[in-house]
């Protein structure tokens, strides 16, 4: 099988940020070299060429970009200046990322005071605790490294002029304050779904999504994005190009409000690397978008490829492409659940087994519960966004909150019973064979 180019370049890149991380010579790297073109099929000097430059990029920026913990090294950190990037509020305190004034990396700390983006505060008494670098990897933000701790903290400098930040930050805290009608793990619940905001969850709810394999609807994915490319085209039912272009700006929109998630730019670059084809009238050919924009998105952030949402959005959308067929024996929607769940169990085990140690066998079983009324609560709880501020807007509450308990209550059920869900997870696992028709030589007993 022929694969594009990006996916060779792609190889290229990652062979040289694996190089850079574990200290590799580049004598084992023209080793490799033939198999990679070998495995390209085309003779062409030009792609070897490329193949060697790429593979030198991804060397070099994964130097780069690693985190040099600077500020530990060479500041007198008994008093530091810090620049308020984003919070996030709990209970009894605030959650700030923090820009250390003069160098790249960010910090986070936490205290009961309330500052704003922007604001220049004056740190003193300061304990910065660098966090290990095999852990930047997990980390949306790679130059958050630092853990902060400051006996007294001073505003230096108001912030009180506009920036793209701030009215970011001003929208989240809108739809914040509108779900915040819902009780607190249903608002964050809901905050984690449609912004992918996680910060809040309780770890009884990750727990709980983690145990049954369902963990991928807390991720905002494509599963969002084509509900809400699905949304849109309802509500504006123009020509199909005009459709296509119209929603660009929104996915960007949408994308630049959740920040940087991995699965979410994923998506949306998909549909812009497919928009241009679409337009240019070339082939829309998902599986050489899916590389260029792995590669682009690397190319940005190197350190990205070590993240597991990373991983785990990129596969499992390779995993979708590369999906076998199997017989149909239910309805198209049903047969999709079933289709998707049981061959990413198997597609994605290596890497699950790897980060959470072990299979969730009874995620089919989740699965098939779950995503019906996770797609149904999506659908309300973005219209209820539109909705808020009218009477209207209590049948929607009422609605979700109904669904909510049902999800949770359902998903509770089945890890408590886990040995009755796991026989259920294997008979819808056998379920194909089972509903098999027989041919006209089995009929005839032949």
């Amino acid at each position: 099988m022929k694969f594009p180019y990006s996916f060779y370049f792609l190889i290229s890149y990652i062979l040289g940020v694996i190089f850079s991380k574990l200290n590799l010579s580049f004598f084992y790297f023209f080793l490799l070299f033939p198999l990679l073109i070998l495995l390209s099929q085309r003779k062409k000097i030009w792609l070897y060429i490329f193949l060697a430059i790429f593979f030198l990029i991804g060397f070099y920026l994964y130097k780069i970009n690693i985190p040099q913990f600077r500020a530990y090294e060479n500041v007198d950190i008994k008093s530091l200046r810090v620049v308020v990037k984003d919070y996030f509020e709990k209970k009894h305190f605030y959650s700030y990322v923090v820009q250390i004034e003069g160098f790249n990396e960010k910090g986070r700390i936490s205290v009961a005071k309330k500052f704003n983006i922007g604001d220049e505060l004056l740190l003193e008494n300061v304990k910065l605790y660098p966090l290990n670098q095999s852990n930047l990897y997990a980390l949306w933000d790679e130059s958050l490294i630092y853990l902060i701790k400051a006996q007294k903290i001073y505003l230096f400098k108001k912030n009180n002029k506009s920036s793209l930040e701030k009215i970011r930050v001003n929208l989240r805290e809108k739809i914040n304050d509108i779900y915040s009608r819902f009780g607190d793990y249903k608002k964050n619940f809901l905050l984690a779904i449609i912004i992918g905001e996680k910060r809040g969850l309780s770890e009884e709810i990750k727990n709980l999504f983690v145990e049954t394999g369902t963990a991928h609807l807390l991720a905002i994915s494509g599963l969002h994005i084509s509900f809400l490319i699905n949304i849109f085209s309802f509500l504006f039912p123009f020509r199909r190009i005009v459709t296509k272009i119209m929603l660009l700006p929104i996915l960007i929109f949408y994308g630049w409000i959740i920040g940087d998630n991995p699965p979410v730019w994923r998506v949306i670059g998909e549909y812009v690397f497919l928009l241009i084809a679409f337009l240019l009238r070339r082939e829309e050919d998902p599986l050489n978008a899916i590389f260029w924009v792995a590669f682009i998105n690397l190319i940005i952030s190197p350190l990205k490829l070590f993240n597991i949402s990373f991983q785990l959005s990129y596969m499992a959308m390779l995993g979708l492409l590369y999906k076998p067929k199997f017989p149909k024996f239910m309805s198209n929607y049903l047969q999709e659940i079933w289709e998707s769940s049981f061959w990413l169990m198997l597609f994605l085990a290596p890497l699950n087994i790897y980060y959470f140690g072990g299979l969730k066998p009874i995620s089919i079983l989740a699965n098939f519960f779950s995503i019906p009324i996770f797609s149904i609560i999506l659908f309300f709880s973005v219209f209820y966004l539109i909705v808020a501020s009218f009477p209207i807007s209590y049948i929607f509450e009422k609605v979700l909150t109904i669904l909510m308990d049902i999800l949770f209550q359902g998903l509770h059920l089945i890890v408590s019973h886990y040995k009755i869900s796991l026989l259920i997870s294997l008979f819808l696992i056998l379920l194909p064979m089972i509903m098999r028709k027989r041919g006209e030589d089995e009929l005839l007993g032949v």
